[in-house]
């Protein structure tokens, strides 16, 4: 039997059903099943949509949602396209009592369905699955600021900015900072199934986020232009060349 690698991180789960007893009965289950697999995990329940997504827009994040798609207050569809608005990496899983439904969630990307009544083998094989999908990418960067921990999905990273001895996180709709040196932050990346290219001595940027490279900047895909600093243009020009789906913008 494979052993599952342990992270060092908490997995931040949220449940959310009006029913009661199921988000009792869902709780203990996961508590036990990431006891067994030497799982830490900090569940949160949520008996409506709306309180759900309140939570989030204040800026709460969890690593994956237990979501039921029939409520009376706001149903879990109608909760999720909210949360996609402010998260779209959480991985939500949708439990529901009836399977036509399915269809109508396509658009919010669940991760995967749960048909009640559960049962413990099913939850176990399915949060086995959530578990081992979050694991199997480098899927936060993970940082202290003023004694809070924090983090933030790297796909969502566009760029690292190194100004006055702080670093500035930025992505497109917030921008973090902390106290680090960028050549830390770019060695701790190596590893990362994303690539970050050093284009500026102050500048880290996701490749994924490059829309494409003149001679002296790249454009990012929201329009932001960051210079290529001289004594790198050459490599960053090997380096974006090397990738899948390469093209160059006119300056």
């Amino acid at each position: 039997m494979r052993k599952w690698k342990r992270v060092d991180w908490m997995l931040s789960i949220a449940i959310c059903d009006d029913d009661i007893q199921m988000t009792g009965r869902m709780e203990r289950m996961i508590q036990s099943i990431a006891k067994a697999n030497y799982v830490d995990v900090e569940l949160e329940v949520f008996w409506n949509g709306k309180s759900l997504v309140d939570t989030i827009s204040s800026g709460e994040n969890f690593d994956i949602i237990y979501l039921d798609i029939e409520m009376d207050e706001e149903d879990g569809i109608t909760a999720a396209k909210k949360i996609r608005a402010y998260d779209k990496n959480v991985r939500i899983i949708y439990v529901t009592s009836h399977e036509n439904h399915m269809r109508d969630s396509f658009a919010v990307r669940p991760f995967q369905f749960l048909v009640k009544p559960i049962n413990e083998k099913i939850m176990e094989a399915c949060f086995k699955e959530v578990y081992e999908d979050i694991n199997s990418e480098d899927f936060y960067f993970r940082y202290s600021y003023q004694r809070i921990n924090h983090k933030v999905p790297i796909r969502d990273i566009l760029y690292f900015e190194s100004n006055r001895r702080k670093i500035f996180i930025v992505t497109e709709n917030e921008t973090f900072e902390l106290y680090e040196k960028l050549n830390d932050i770019e060695k701790s990346l190596k590893t990362c199934k994303v690539t970050f290219l050093r284009v500026h001595q102050s500048f880290l940027v996701n490749y994924n986020h490059i829309s494409g490279q003149a001679y002296d900047f790249v454009v990012l895909d929201n329009g932001k232009k960051i210079s290529i600093s001289e004594d790198r243009r050459k490599t960053i020009s090997e380096q974006y060349c090397s990738m899948e789906d390469t093209f160059y913008v006119d300056e």
